[in-house]
């Protein structure tokens, strides 16, 4: 089992290191963009084409991983909606999703630049906004497969799959198991109580106790 403060290591430090990665491919593409503008072209218009749709999948990277990333701040803060984003199916499912719109976008812009412009001043940059497009793909792919691990931990120990990660974590740090069902009480069920120690004597959730029998009348 890997230990509480290595789970939460890795967890937000790739999720912060998404974020990073992609303010910085939101910088790159946008200037490729404001390049192909100036450009007239065979080759320009699916150049747009690619970076648009890389545009695309840094914003919703910025808009939706921020929210799991800072949920338990967020929840703090009155949006309790955030708490839904984090469970760990949710997570799984979330992160798989991003990292396939990830490798298309590296694999699209790497298709549509290559080779196609040399001689033109904002080549570096295109080739730029090419090579941060693969950082995300390759830490959202790391992400998916912690996430994949928590997720397995969880269903060995008989956990639910939408419990917050976070809940997962604490329940870790307070030496418990992953795993959240807990068992029914059953009011019918009585044990015998421990008369061991001289501590008194403990009955269950439904004790038997004799109680003595009437005497007759004191003459």
């Amino acid at each position: 089992m890997v230990g509480t403060a290595l789970l939460r290591l890795l967890r937000y430090s790739l999720y912060l290191t998404i974020i990073f990665l992609a303010v910085i491919e939101l910088i790159v593409d946008a200037v490729a963009i404001g390049g192909l503008n100036n450009l007239r072209g065979a080759n320009v218009s699916a150049q747009r084409g690619a970076t648009g749709y890389t545009m695309f999948v840094t914003l919703a990277t910025l808009l939706l991983i921020p929210l799991i990333a800072f949920s338990t701040l967020l929840a703090n803060r009155g949006l309790g909606f955030t708490s839904k984003l984090t469970t760990v199916i949710n997570e799984v499912v979330i992160a798989s999703v991003f990292t396939v719109l990830w490798f298309v976008a590296g694999v699209v812009m790497a298709v549509k630049s290559r080779g196609s412009c040399l001689g033109f001043s904002f080549c570096h940059k295109l080739k730029a906004a090419t090579a941060f497009a693969w950082l995300p793909f390759f830490a959202f792919l790391f992400l998916t497969i912690a996430l994949v691990l928590i997720m397995r931990s969880v269903r060995a120990n008989g956990g639910s799959l939408n419990t917050p990660t976070h809940a997962i974590e604490n329940n870790m740090e307070a030496g418990h198991s992953p795993a959240v069902a807990v068992p029914p009480q059953h009011p019918a069920t009585s044990f015998a109580p421990d008369t061991s120690k001289n501590e008194g004597v403990y009955y269950g959730s439904n004790p038997q106790v004799n109680m003595p029998s009437p005497t007759a009348n004191p003459q």
